[in-house]
């Protein structure tokens, strides 16, 4: 509402919108720094096949992705779907049971875990009570203090890129 009086104060018309879908708000998640500068790096790296980031490394247990000094991604071979709920919001599951995770992407002490639903991935996130959003999820990632050239990122975008590297 303020930009549309500042806007008309300077002489500036505004267009009125008419929205002919469904809309739904985004929902923000603050997080610390580096988990946020981890997640853009991963998010923003070129998919390029030449980068060597895009080779994996196959160890007994996991395969891992790493680009260096910015973030690891170790995905398990082996795990079981986490037991959960749907919640109101479309995308957004409660975890009923314990957490196993399939992949966590990780930086330093920074780390963000992805878990497989019965059907699909997602990103958990635990607070109160853990929670996993899909990729139908209208949940994005900022910052908790302003950082230079942050965005919001949405869950969407981090799932696709990690559905580059493996397909569950």
């Amino acid at each position: 509402m303020a930009s549309q009086e500042l806007a008309q104060e300077q002489g500036v018309s505004t267009p009125l919108i008419t929205v002919k879908t469904k809309t739904e708000k985004i929902r923000i998640i603050r997080v610390q720094p580096g988990v946020y500068r981890m997640v853009k790096s991963f998010v923003a790296s070129s998919l390029k096949e030449e980068y060597e980031w895009r080779v994996g490394y196959e160890y007994p247990e996991f395969f891992v992705w790493r680009k260096p000094n910015k973030w690891e991604l170790r995905v398990f071979k082996s795990f079981k779907a986490v037991e959960s709920e749907p919640l109101p919001v479309r995308g957004i599951y409660r975890v009923k049971a314990d957490i196993i995770p399939f992949a966590v992407l990780s930086s330093n002490n920074d780390e963000v875990l992805f878990v497989a639903l019965s059907n699909e991935i997602g990103m958990l996130y635990e607070n109160k009570i853990p929670l996993v959003f899909t990729r139908e999820a209208p949940i994005a990632i900022t910052p908790m203090i302003p950082l230079p050239f942050s965005r919001p990122i949405p869950v969407y975008e981090i799932l696709d890129v990690l559905q580059h590297y493996v397909a569950i």
